[in-house]
């Protein structure tokens, strides 16, 4: 099983369950699948939803004040009864009127209906609002729009009007007056599946999506590509200027939903994109959400809301609530604001009046490109132990240094060279990288005096040393706990107690490269004591550590012209 769940029959009652388990302002009406604010709100008018489960945080989420005093949770994707509908009616009181907000579904037209019906006929004064929000089919399909992702502004609107006490027939007319000015498009970057389903009930292609789908999963518009997250937003929202009817100076609202799998980095990478191509249309965005709020179970994808508003709806809709569900609105920017702050730039004292130690740069850019080369292989291993990002970071390093070869051509002296890398290290590598790295060549730079051109080996190996010792005593790493130490001290043993006489590259490199790889390989068969591997302890073995691994790959390419191969 890969869902968090108990048996796949039971996950309506068990979501009811956790939901009035967790909130003591919401309960349950016993033995029918309905949510009810915990104290009654008598002397407003009730609003009562509902619908197929699954779509959580909708319906039962914004059962709360300011919003819905109801919900009734069908099965997953299903219409609830006639007989659950009719326990809500009953559970908000017998003796107020009621307003129902329906989705533009057969089933959820029918059983609320005949509920509604036989309310009234027992003299209850029962209105029904009917969300047909999806301008993805328009009016071709045979039972018309359906009601997806704006119906939980419709939710938000009908409930801060009750709560200010308005009548049920003022509420009703001024849903029917917003509704035709909202209009919501999704996108599927996959299928979902259902609790106890052994596979989807669609299947899409590597490259493929689906514009325009229910929120069942049903088919959409067409199928088709989507190139990036701009594409998406700006054909959504094209789609639902087009339909609507927006135009140039039209204040409107903007809701940015998951649809279930979507994380929040790439919601709020749409919602960017969604205001910019609003903005594009001349439109004046006041509100906008970006969240989770109507899905389609684990589906990957998002539904782009827009609806025109005035003074009076965006006032009910920024009135508070305490819906466990609801996502509090943001008032948007007219473009990405900016504060600049003034860092220092790395590059700025690369001037002198020659260039640098040729060998030097020739030595960092072969280690540029042998870290570019090796990040498949580094991102792999780090895959295997830590969180997968250490080929990406260091790579990202690399390609900063690159671009910045010409700068890095001359400088005034190696002090100052060596803390200009530093710093480009500093600003562009992160994790636990970046800051390591830019201190190992700090150190390597404040082992020349200034004013000094030359690399002389003598005070590269007192930098190498001293630059190792420095990390051990940041870090608090040593050798064994299966980290980048336990290939970089054995390398500066080697070094250790070397009189600068003593000093030939091509009798020392050899030992050096091979005590780092040998330290590199001891990590294999170790739990790690530090570092990201001693997350997952025992299940690390069998695989060297990833930071190991690539010092070896850039002392490597640093040393090659001494290392005889």
């Amino acid at each position: 099983m890969r869902k968090l769940i108990n048996d796949p029959a039971d996950v309506v009652e068990d979501l009811i369950s956790g939901l009035t388990a967790r909130n003591r302002e919401l309960a349950r009406v016993t033995g029918r699948p309905v949510v009810v604010r915990a104290r009654r709100a008598d002397g407003k008018v009730a609003l009562v939803s509902g619908g197929g489960s699954g779509h959580e945080p909708a319906h039962a989420g914004f059962v709360g004040r300011g919003m819905l005093d109801a919900a009734v949770c069908g099965p997953v994707f299903t219409s609830p009864s006639v007989d659950a509908v009719q326990a809500a009616l009953q559970a908000v009181g017998e003796d107020r009127d009621v307003l129902l907000v329906v989705k533009n579904y057969t089933g959820d037209r029918l059983n609320f209906g005949l509920a509604a019906e036989t309310a009234q006929a027992a003299g209850r004064t029962v209105a029904t609002v009917v969300v047909a929000d999806d301008v993805a089919l328009g009016d071709t399909a045979g039972a018309g729009r359906r009601g997806i992702g704006g119906t939980v502004l419709v939710h938000k609107i009908a409930g801060a009007a009750a709560e200010a006490g308005r009548g049920v027939a003022e509420i009703q007319r001024l849903l029917e007056a917003f509704l035709p000015g909202m209009g919501t498009m999704g996108l599927a970057l996959g299928p979902s599946l259902a609790p106890g389903a052994h596979a989807p009930n669609f299947d899409l292609g590597d490259d493929e999506v689906e514009w325009g789908l229910g929120i069942h999963g049903e088919p959409g518009r067409e199928r088709g590509t989507a190139a990036s997250a701009r594409h998406v937003a700006s054909r959504l929202v094209d789609a639902v200027v087009t339909d609507r009817g927006l135009v140039e100076g039209d204040p409107v609202v903007v809701l940015v939903n998951g649809l279930g799998a979507t994380p929040p980095l790439e919601l709020e990478i749409l919602a960017g994109e969604v205001l910019a191509a609003a903005r594009g249309h001349g439109l004046d965005v006041r509100l906008c959400w970006a969240g989770t709020l109507l899905t389609s179970l684990d589906m990957p994808g998002a539904s782009v809301t827009l609806a025109r508003v005035d003074e009076e709806l965006l006032e009910l809709l920024g009135a508070g609530t305490d819906a466990p569900g609801w996502v509090a609105p943001t008032v948007p920017a007219g473009s990405p604001q900016e504060i600049p702050v003034d860092l220092p730039d790395p590059l700025a004292e690369l001037t002198g009046p020659e260039p640098v130690d040729p060998a030097v740069l020739d030595a960092l850019f072969r280690a540029v490109d042998a870290v570019g080369e090796a990040e498949p292989r580094l991102t792999e291993l780090d895959r295997k132990v830590g969180d997968g990002d250490l080929g990406t970071n260091l790579a990202r390093g690399a390609q900063a240094l690159r671009a910045h070869r010409e700068q890095l051509g001359s400088a005034p002296d190696l002090h100052t060279w060596f803390r200009a890398v530093a710093q480009v290290l500093q600003h562009e590598v992160g994790g636990t990288s970046g800051p390591l790295y830019s201190l190992f060549v700090l150190a390597l730079g404040e082992a020349f005096a200034p004013g000094e051109r030359q690399a002389r080996p003598e005070v590269l190996a007192a930098g190498f040393q001293d630059a190792v010792a420095r990390l051990q005593e940041l870090g608090g790493a040593r050798v064994g706990d299966s980290t980048m130490m336990d290939a970089l001290v054995p390398a500066a043993e080697v070094l250790s107690g070397t009189a600068a006489g003593e000093l030939d590259p091509h009798r020392l490199v050899p030992r050096l490269l091979a005590r780092a790889a040998e330290g590199t390989e001891a990590t294999t068969g170790v739990v790690a004591g530090l570092g990201r591997s001693s997350y997952v302890g025992e299940r690390a073995v069998g695989t060297p550590d990833p930071g190991a691994v690539a010092v070896t790959v850039w002392l490597e390419a640093v040393l090659r012209p001494w290392s005889g191969g």
